[in-house]
């Protein structure tokens, strides 16, 4: 009888595990995941607003001091509903914060008060918090949006008591998903009008490094946009697309791919970046691994794009300065035009260096390096590594405006 009790165990524990696997493991290939109850703030995605000085009354309800407070005020974009009333408050030796009006009733509760907090720790500029917008029905209950206040920043159009705002506009919707017997976060871009995900349409996301974390950043091997196609990530040795993404019957369903089928070239500073090919406004074929040896500013950009424009005239500079200390700039030129009528703009904008047609790397850029916006610069060292993606958020070397300069000559070999 003895024996009896742990042969009934160990039958209990094997049928239990077989309906684990069964409620993960979809069909030969497919693992079943849930949804978070939580949206996440789509960061990169995001729209500015000049905050305009504001009077006393602007802050109806609230408790802030009489006197050394600056306040402005401006309607911040809702994705649930109407626009709501934002008031910023600059209290003398205090952090910042942000009255929001959620239940629209003109005056401020303490739950519509938000403190901002430091970006980054050494930074007294980049101030930044999240507001929860309550939403009704559904399977979300409330709407995240992301602030960023530009401490001290002025544009042309800005006087000295304004301020500048940044805020998201889109939502993603997280979940996690057992892979073999790993938990791997997802996250979709969601339509909160229509309440639907379409995987193969707009921006999705995987936790491909398995931290915890996705990072939705534009050259992120974690993240990409999806134009009417399936998208596949790699986790580890896996390779996966979603199949479904249905928040009305909280499933996710990712599906097992081949090696073969990924075609993400994945950006990392410190790697290598992987060779390519390309032709030249003169037709002559190719290779980036031509440029071994030199430190190669690799743009992708455009005479369309209003923000190439804005680097142009940084571009010259660092050609004409650094060329001489071993310094290349290969241009990856996205405009609709003849390579002849593209070559006459170049000479007008004196811009003498390297320039691949359009064409020639048009799967480099949708494809592989799934390039999302313009201009994108990369900066790589002569042994092939990559030294930036000009991603300040993560501490990069800058690659813009009058900073571009300013780092080069500090990595650049002195003469």
């Amino acid at each position: 009888m003895n024996l009896k009790f742990p042969a009934l165990r160990l039958a209990a524990i094997f049928l239990l595990t077989i309906a684990f696997e069964v409620s993960s493991v979809r069909a030969d290939g497919e693992y079943v995941g849930q949804f978070d109850t939580k949206l996440v703030a789509f960061t990169e995605v995001t729209e500015r607003v000049v905050f305009k000085v504001a009077s006393r009354d602007s802050l109806r309800g609230s408790k802030v001091p009489e006197e050394d407070v600056h306040l402005t005020s401006n309607r911040l974009i809702n994705p649930v509903g109407a626009s709501l009333v934002a008031v910023l408050v600059e209290e003398q030796d205090a952090k910042p914060m942000i009255f929001v009006d959620l239940n629209a009733d003109n005056s401020f509760g303490d739950d519509e008060k938000f403190t901002l907090r430091r970006q980054e720790a050494d930074n007294p500029y980049l101030w930044i918090t999240t507001i929860n917008v309550p939403v009704k029905g559904g399977f979300f209950t409330v709407c995240p949006i992301y602030i960023r206040y530009f401490r001290s920043y002025q544009t042309d159009k800005m006087t000295i008591d304004d301020r500048l705002v940044e805020q998201s506009t889109g939502v993603l919707a997280r979940g996690t998903v057992d892979v073999k017997g790993k938990k791997v976060a997802v996250q979709y871009a969601y339509s909160l009008e229509d309440k639907k995900i379409t995987p193969n349409i707009g921006w999705l996301g995987v936790d491909a490094d398995e931290n915890g974390e996705i990072d939705m950043n534009n050259l992120s091997p974690e993240a990409a946009r999806a134009a009417d196609e399936t998208i596949v990530f790699r986790v580890g040795q896996t390779y996966l697309s979603t199949k479904k993404a249905d928040v009305g019957k909280n499933q996710i369903v990712l599906r097992e791919h081949q090696a073969k089928d990924y075609k993400r070239m994945e950006l990392a500073v410190g790697r290598d970046l992987p060779d390519f090919s390309f032709v030249d406004l003169d037709g002559k074929k190719r290779k980036f691994s031509e440029f071994r040896g030199k430190y190669v500013l690799l743009d992708f950009w455009g005479f369309w794009c209003p923000p190439c424009l804005k680097e142009l005239p940084y571009l010259r500079e660092a050609y004409k300065r650094f060329q001489s200390r071993n310094f290349e700039i290969v241009g990856m030129n996205t405009d609709e035009y003849t390579p002849d009528s593209i070559k006459k703009n170049l000479e007008k904008n004196g811009m003498t260096w390297t320039q691949a047609q359009r064409d020639s790397f048009s799967d480099l850029r949708d494809y592989q390096f799934r390039i999302e916006s313009f201009p994108t610069t990369l900066l790589i060292a002569p042994d092939g590594k990559i030294l930036s993606l000009s991603r300040q958020e993560k501490g990069e070397p800058d690659l813009r405006g009058k900073d571009l300069l300013e780092t080069l000559d500090e990595i650049l070999p002195k003469k």
